[in-house]
């Protein structure tokens, strides 16, 4: 058998292994976060936050900030989000049903490096994933007489969801060093089955 013969296999292999490669790379997952222990000095915020695997931006959300005197607002409303030195940013804004209260909305501070893979903290103020005091995650409600915050939040993390959980584990089957490796390999084949024909 010579060389030509294994030109068709070969490129078969090489087109299979980009394939699969280009396949991996692209593929972005949402994961949903369930807003675990996030508290403020009035009031906690409940609810859950979509976050884009790729990206690292927030594409969907529904948070309650429970504080009946300014109406318990929900926020839905996705506004500015962005990334930047490894943190994800948004602020996400709502209505109420307090007749003291116009709506309000929620500045979300998040580390990105866990995404896909755990839980994310929220920045609080001064906290680790902050480097500066306006990185801070915080809840206001724009009520009339004032006292609508902003109140800083003082815990929380966001939590991938268990059904996030699992999914996005298989999801991220096999990770890009693995698919690396797998081309890697296809060449190899590739060089000494060629190096087997050339000796015969």
């Amino acid at each position: 058998m010579n060389f030509s013969q294994h030109v068709p296999v070969l490129k078969g292999l090489a087109l299979a292994g980009a394939l699969v490669a280009s396949a991996g790379l692209a593929h972005a997952t949402p994961i949903t976060y369930d807003l675990i222990g996030a508290t403020t000095s009035v009031g906690s915020l409940t609810g859950t936050v979509t976050i884009d695997s790729i990206t690292h931006l927030v594409t969907a959300a529904d948070i309650t900030f429970n504080d009946a005197f300014v109406g318990n607002p929900e926020f839905t409303n996705i506004g500015s989000p962005n990334t930047y030195n490894g943190l994800g940013q948004d602020y996400i804004s709502g209505p109420s049903n307090s007749p003291l209260n116009y709506g309000g909305q929620i500045a979300l501070y998040y580390n990105t490096a866990n995404i896909g893979s755990g839980d994310l903290s929220l920045c609080l103020a001064f906290g680790p994933c902050g480097t500066q005091s306006n990185e801070a995650s915080y809840v206001q409600a724009y009520v009339s007489n004032g006292s609508g915050g902003p109140f800083n939040l003082t815990g929380g993390s966001l939590d991938p969801q268990l059904t996030q959980r699992s999914e996005h584990t298989s999801a991220i089957t096999p990770e890009p060093a693995a698919l690396v490796l797998l081309g890697t390999g296809i060449l190899g084949i590739a060089v000494m089955s060629r190096f087997r024909v050339f000796r015969t």
